[in-house]
Protein backbone atom coordinates (compact mmCIF):
# COMPACT_ATOMS: atom_id res chain seq x y z
CA UNK A 1 0.00 0.00 0.00
CA UNK A 2 1.18 3.58 -0.96
CA UNK A 3 2.65 5.98 1.74
CA UNK A 4 -0.20 8.61 2.05
CA UNK A 5 1.35 11.78 1.64
CA UNK A 6 -1.25 13.77 1.60
CA UNK A 7 -1.07 14.92 5.07
CA UNK A 8 1.88 17.33 3.95
CA UNK A 9 2.96 16.67 0.14
CA UNK A 10 4.84 19.96 0.22
CA UNK A 11 7.24 18.44 2.75
CA UNK A 12 7.39 15.51 1.37
CA UNK A 13 8.36 17.36 -2.03
CA UNK A 14 11.26 19.68 0.02
CA UNK A 15 13.07 16.86 1.23
CA UNK A 16 12.94 14.31 -1.67
CA UNK A 17 14.39 17.47 -3.67
CA UNK A 18 17.05 18.00 -1.03
CA UNK A 19 18.22 13.98 -1.39
CA UNK A 20 17.72 14.45 -4.68
CA UNK A 21 19.88 17.41 -4.98
CA UNK A 22 22.50 15.86 -2.55
CA UNK A 23 22.76 12.81 -4.42
CA UNK A 24 22.84 14.65 -7.72
CA UNK A 25 25.91 16.53 -6.36
CA UNK A 26 27.64 13.44 -4.98
CA UNK A 27 26.83 10.26 -7.24
CA UNK A 28 25.88 12.14 -10.54
CA UNK A 29 22.48 10.24 -9.66
CA UNK A 30 18.95 11.36 -8.84
CA UNK A 31 16.39 12.05 -11.42
CA UNK A 32 16.09 8.73 -11.91
CA UNK A 33 17.26 6.65 -9.18
CA UNK A 34 16.00 8.77 -6.54
CA UNK A 35 12.71 10.77 -7.59
CA UNK A 36 11.14 8.34 -9.71
CA UNK A 37 10.88 5.59 -7.51
CA UNK A 38 10.25 7.67 -4.91
CA UNK A 39 7.44 9.61 -6.77
CA UNK A 40 6.03 6.53 -8.24
CA UNK A 41 5.58 4.69 -4.24
CA UNK A 42 5.42 7.46 -2.23
CA UNK A 43 3.64 10.15 -3.79
CA UNK A 44 1.50 7.05 -5.95
CA UNK A 45 2.35 8.97 -9.16
CA UNK A 46 2.40 7.05 -12.71
CA UNK A 47 5.67 6.09 -14.18
CA UNK A 48 5.36 8.52 -16.88
CA UNK A 49 4.78 11.36 -14.69
CA UNK A 50 7.58 10.50 -12.48
CA UNK A 51 9.93 10.61 -14.73
CA UNK A 52 8.71 13.67 -16.76
CA UNK A 53 8.93 15.47 -13.25
CA UNK A 54 12.12 13.95 -12.70
CA UNK A 55 13.85 15.41 -16.06
CA UNK A 56 11.84 18.94 -15.24
CA UNK A 57 13.98 19.43 -11.93
CA UNK A 58 16.86 18.29 -13.20
CA UNK A 59 17.58 21.12 -15.54
CA UNK A 60 18.42 23.44 -12.54
CA UNK A 61 20.40 20.46 -10.44
CA UNK A 62 22.36 19.79 -13.85
CA UNK A 63 23.09 23.14 -13.86
CA UNK A 64 24.28 23.85 -10.42
CA UNK A 65 26.15 20.97 -10.12
CA UNK A 66 27.77 21.82 -13.50
CA UNK A 67 28.84 25.28 -12.26
CA UNK A 68 30.21 23.75 -9.32
CA UNK A 69 32.70 21.21 -10.62
CA UNK A 70 33.63 24.02 -13.07
CA UNK A 71 34.51 25.75 -10.39
CA UNK A 72 36.51 22.96 -8.73
CA UNK A 73 39.97 23.17 -9.22
CA UNK A 74 40.60 19.14 -9.34
CA UNK A 75 38.48 18.61 -11.75
CA UNK A 76 38.84 19.36 -15.52
CA UNK A 77 35.59 19.31 -17.54
CA UNK A 78 36.71 18.74 -21.31
CA UNK A 79 33.95 21.15 -23.12
CA UNK A 80 34.59 18.89 -26.41
CA UNK A 81 33.14 16.10 -24.54
CA UNK A 82 30.24 18.11 -23.22
CA UNK A 83 29.20 19.17 -26.90
CA UNK A 84 29.37 15.81 -28.66
CA UNK A 85 27.36 14.04 -25.66
CA UNK A 86 25.21 17.26 -25.58
CA UNK A 87 24.13 17.56 -29.23
CA UNK A 88 23.48 13.09 -28.77
CA UNK A 89 22.00 13.42 -25.72
CA UNK A 90 19.20 15.93 -27.02
CA UNK A 91 18.47 13.07 -29.99
CA UNK A 92 17.94 10.70 -27.51
CA UNK A 93 16.10 12.17 -25.19
CA UNK A 94 13.20 12.86 -27.99
CA UNK A 95 13.66 9.27 -29.06
CA UNK A 96 12.70 8.46 -25.40
CA UNK A 97 10.17 10.12 -24.84
CA UNK A 98 8.45 9.13 -28.41
CA UNK A 99 8.76 5.60 -27.07
CA UNK A 100 7.66 6.91 -23.89
CA UNK A 101 4.40 7.64 -25.21
CA UNK A 102 3.92 3.96 -26.66
CA UNK A 103 4.19 1.83 -23.63
CA UNK A 104 2.39 1.48 -20.73
CA UNK A 105 3.46 2.36 -17.37
CA UNK A 106 3.62 -0.80 -15.87
CA UNK A 107 5.86 -2.10 -19.02
CA UNK A 108 8.50 1.38 -18.23
CA UNK A 109 8.18 0.55 -14.57
CA UNK A 110 9.25 -3.06 -15.53
CA UNK A 111 12.07 -1.91 -17.64
CA UNK A 112 12.82 0.85 -15.39
CA UNK A 113 13.39 -1.77 -12.43
CA UNK A 114 15.72 -4.19 -14.40
CA UNK A 115 17.95 -1.32 -15.33
CA UNK A 116 18.50 -0.51 -11.80
CA UNK A 117 18.47 -3.76 -10.85
CA UNK A 118 21.56 -4.55 -13.52
CA UNK A 119 23.00 -1.63 -12.91
CA UNK A 120 23.61 -2.16 -9.24
CA UNK A 121 25.04 -4.88 -9.67
CA UNK A 122 27.57 -3.99 -12.16
CA UNK A 123 28.58 -1.22 -10.14
CA UNK A 124 28.75 -3.43 -6.54
CA UNK A 125 31.26 -5.92 -9.10
CA UNK A 126 33.47 -2.66 -10.56
CA UNK A 127 33.41 -2.18 -6.75
CA UNK A 128 34.65 -5.31 -5.45
CA UNK A 129 37.21 -5.75 -8.08
CA UNK A 130 38.90 -2.58 -7.31
CA UNK A 131 39.38 -3.52 -3.65
CA UNK A 132 41.13 -6.53 -4.53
Amino acid sequence: MPFDISANPILVYLLLGLLSGIFSAMFGVGGGIIMVPVLTILASLPQKEAQGISLCVMVPVALMGSIRYYMNPEIHIDFHIVLIMSVTVIIGANIGATVVGMVSNRTLQFGFAILLFLMGIRMMWSSWNGFE
